[in-house]
């Protein structure tokens, strides 16, 4: 109403002005005034309207406001505030919006297209009022806006499961008829015991030559970034570069990444901005896109998971809703995984009493050696981490620094070891990237004082200590692509030292070689690769080819290579070529089978080789074989291996699984036995289930998965199309239950006495379906429905056979003409379903 006032007093004024000019025609057009005309006076003076509120864009109420030209009072500041949210100090925001503000006139658009206007910078808060369009925006400085947080998970989502029992089972078995060759086989287990996210851990082995034999017996707890371990482990850690792991009976605590979901994200610095408007901010890296997101007004945190890993500028642009850039800038984004969170420490102690493997003994025997192991990092700055560990047994203590860094192209990462008997070491880690070229270098060294002397048990044999014989070794590695192949250079050393302390002979290395692709078409493809290596008084070149060629399910390939060897001053060459063929099923069967199979031959002796592998829902197998036949002897070598499963929920037990895992699907599928469907895990396919009995799907612990079926052929049919989420943990069995209700399509024309039947009911089908003006009907029914019944307008049923489907899923009825079924008048109770079972009968 108060709008209407204001315009219909406008167009009262400029009646009257008009009119009075036209009267007085000889009088001044302009004079000079400190009042406004006559009829102007409420235009000037201060007025009410209820205006539409926005704040970065989106709308949060309307309020009576009073306003006068440059003014403007909002009645009730504090609601609006409240609207706003995510503010460090609303009080003052709402002292500051309180009274008389600034219209900021000036900086309304006047147009979608107009630039420099549309945004206040404000100390603390202030507002643009457009009074043609009564729309007031609001504008908070950004020191006064809480950062919303990127929208991260941090850890993995509680078990989905509960009790239950896993057991993997792998065998390999190889053998030769070489003279002096023997027969060898091993026996591997894994038993599993878990209950939601607590798992009881114990690895077993039984062999030829050791029987049988405990290698992990131990308790394991990992939830929300804390793992606990108890029993027979290993120890395990960080920052200790110059002591090896043992085995032990002891516990241990560490924090642990297993459960992390956001070490993509915390592994980067984090990027906080401001858009003073809803907008879309983009964020570029060499000129290239590396993320796009829409965010509301305010300070918002990115989500860096998708940034590269690295340290490089990154171009921050803000555009409004529009599309019109509103700022741009550049920053220094730094991102790696191998140091902790910012923030957060990484920590490990564990400590128990060592123990020594015994050959023919089933349990290892515990000594008197006790070792304890502690270590922490934390990131110090945005790309440097500090690491500090300690170790400490009966005898010997040492304690090891160490730095992590890196930059644009570079990283380094030196350690510093330093014992109570003298000893000390030394390690570095680089990587250095300078345009194509790469580099990559590491130095390891170990200085004992005095030979290392170990304790030794009551039989004599040697416990165990912290450190090893001395030693040092480095090597030097570069790379850089080179005629469109890649020229490679690799330079080591390695220098031991006996149990006396002395130096021994050292062993160098250089080696250098290019590789590069000669054509590669869809089909064919072809490799060339040269090289060149030294090591003592060997130098070996070798130059070959590899050509390639696929068709369908096979893939051939034919290798040539020449070789030319210096050993001991004495030079010899060699040429050989080698053909293989390799076929793979693809979708052909359930199971996957592959098959490969080669032969070689030219200087020396010749080989005839091939292996066969295939797994299906009940596990794993394969087997090798190779024939050598030289100037003197033949020999054959072969090799097989086997993996399965069982496990069990208490209520569901199966056998099987395509891959062996600490943790598992079993997938219920209740349909027509025989039905096969794959089952697809974060959208690809990682098994197939078979109706009627229980498939395993094996997969990796410490995972949320997104389960679903889809038919493995080409049949209809009725089932539960939707995801479902599961998280799994060590030892963790999920049961999904499914329902697959095999389908048909039923196609026909319904007549009565040769004219077509319009509007017929038709029972029967998953839903009711009814015929079209010429007769016609399409019906969706179950696979084992024998028998439709169609309503007549007279009230009639008439019974519809349908036969069964020897292949496909669609049935053709053709046309039908009821005047030759059987009808009868509709009686109560009567059933509008048959099964085909009961029809047979």
């Amino acid at each position: 109403m108060r709008r209407w006032k204001c315009i219909i007093s406008m167009l009262f004024a400029f009646s009257m002005s008009t009119f009075s000019h036209m009267a007085h025609a000889d009088a001044p057009i302009f004079l000079a005034a400190t009042n406004p005309p006559a009829g102007f006076e409420e235009l000037s003076g201060t007025q009410q309207s209820l205006v539409d509120i926005y704040f970065g864009n989106r709308y949060i109420g309307s309020q009576l406001a009073s306003f006068s030209p440059g003014i403007i009072e909002l009645p009730n500041p504090a609601e609006l505030v409240r609207q706003i949210g995510n503010l460090n100090d609303p009080t003052l925001i709402v002292s500051t919006l309180t009274g008389e503000l600034n219209s900021h006139a000036n900086l309304v658009c006047l147009t979608d297209n107009s630039q420099n206007c549309g945004i206040l910078e404000t100390p603390v808060a202030g507002v643009i009022f457009d009074e043609s369009r009564f729309r007031v925006d609001i504008f908070i400085n950004r020191r006064f806006m809480l950062t919303r947080a990127a929208d991260v998970r941090k850890y993995l989502p509680p078990s989905d499961a509960g009790f239950a029992l896993m057991q993997n089972f792998s065998a390999a078995v190889s053998g030769s008829t070489a003279e002096g060759s023997d027969n060898s086989y091993t026996l591997n287990g894994l038993t599993m015991a878990a209950w939601e996210e607590n798992s009881l851990y114990w690895s077993w082995d039984y062999s030829d030559t050791n029987h049988f034999s405990v290698n992990q017996f131990y308790g394991q707890r990992d939830f929300e970034g804390l793992e606990y371990n108890g029993g027979l482990l290993s120890t395990s850690g960080f920052g200790l570069n110059l002591t090896s792991d043992q085995p032990m009976i002891g516990l241990r605590i560490n924090s642990s990444d297993n459960t992390r979901e956001d070490l993509d994200f915390s592994g980067g610095m984090p990027v906080e901005i401001f858009l003073p408007t809803r907008g879309r901010v983009e964020v570029r890296k060499d000129d290239r896109l590396i993320d796009s997101a829409f965010f509301e007004a305010g300070s918002q945190q990115l989500d860096t998971t998708s940034f590269p890993s690295g340290a490089y500028d990154i171009e921050i642009r803000i555009l409004d809703e529009s599309g019109n850039l509103i700022s741009t800038e550049t920053r220094f984004f730094a991102k790696q995984s191998q140091i902790p969170p910012i923030g957060e420490w990484l920590f490990f102690a564990e400590t128990g009493r060592v123990v020594n493997r015994e050959a023919d003994k089933a349990l290892p025997e515990l000594t008197e050696q006790w070792l304890t192991r502690a270590g922490a990092s934390r990131r110090v700055f945005d790309t440097l981490a500090a690491t500090g560990a300690v170790a400490i047994n009966n005898d010997d203590a040492l304690m090891e620094f160490g730095l992590y860094h890196f930059g644009y192209r570079y990283e380094i990462s030196p350690s510093l070891m330093l014992a109570d008997n003298g000893s000390k070491g030394f390690t570095v880690n680089s990587r250095l990237t300078l345009g194509d070229l790469s580099l990559s270098g590491n130095y390891r060294r170990l200085w004992h004082d005095e030979p290392i002397d170990n304790d030794v048990n009551e039989d004599g044999e040697e416990i165990p200590g912290l450190f090893g014989n001395a030693f040092e070794q480095h090597s030097v590695s570069a790379s850089m692509p080179v005629f469109d192949g890649s020229l490679g250079y690799r330079y080591s050393l390695n220098q031991s030292y006996d149990d006396n302390n002395e130096e021994q002979d050292p062993t160098r290395t250089h080696s250098l070689d290019y590789r590069r692709t000669l054509f590669r078409t869809f089909d064919y493809d072809g490799d060339i690769t040269l090289s060149l290596s030294k090591s003592g008084d060997t130098e070996i070149g070798l130059v070959s080819f590899s050509f390639r060629y696929r068709e369908d399910r096979w893939n051939f390939r034919a290798t040539p290579r020449a070789e030319v060897s210096k050993r001991d001053g004495v030079t010899d060459s060699s040429e050989r070529l080698r053909l293989s063929a390799s076929w793979d099923d693809g979708d052909l069967l359930d199971g996957d089978l592959r098959f490969d199979a080669g032969i070689e031959g030219g200087t020396g002796d010749d080989r005839m080789d091939g292996s066969v592998q295939y797994a299906n829902r009940y596990g794993r197998a394969s087997f090798s074989a190779s024939h050598t036949r030289g100037d003197t002897s033949n020999t054959t070598s072969w090799g097989g291996s086997m993996s399965t499963s069982f496990l069990t929920d208490g209520d569901v037990f199966a056998l099987g699984g395509e891959e062996r895992a600490e943790s598992a699907l079993v997938v219920n599928l209740d349909g027509r036995p025989g039905d096969v469907f794959d089952v697809k895990v974060n959208g690809q396919r990682r098994g197939y289930a078979i109706a009627g009995s229980p498939s395993i799907i094996a997969l990796s612990p410490y995972e949320q998965y997104r389960v679903s079926l889809s038919p493995a052929g080409e049949t209809l049919y009725s089932f539960d199309e939707r995801e479902k989420t599961v998280t799994l943990y060590p030892g963790n069995v999920v049961t999904l239950d499914y329902e697959a209700i095999p389908l048909q399509l039923l196609f026909g024309r319904l007549l009565f006495n040769g004219e077509p039947l319009e509007g017929a009911r038709i029972n029967g089908g998953l839903y009711p379906g009814s015929t079209d003006d010429i007769g016609m009907f399409q019906l969706e029914t179950r696979s084992d429905v024998g028998n439709l019944q169609v309503e007549l307008d007279n009230g009639w049923l008439c019974q519809l056979p349908v036969k069964p489907l020897d292949a496909g899923y669609v049935l053709q009825m053709g046309s039908i003409d009821l005047a030759d079924a059987q009808c009868a008048p509709l009686l109560e109770g009567q059933l509008a379903i048959t099964k085909r079972d009961d029809v047979d009968q």
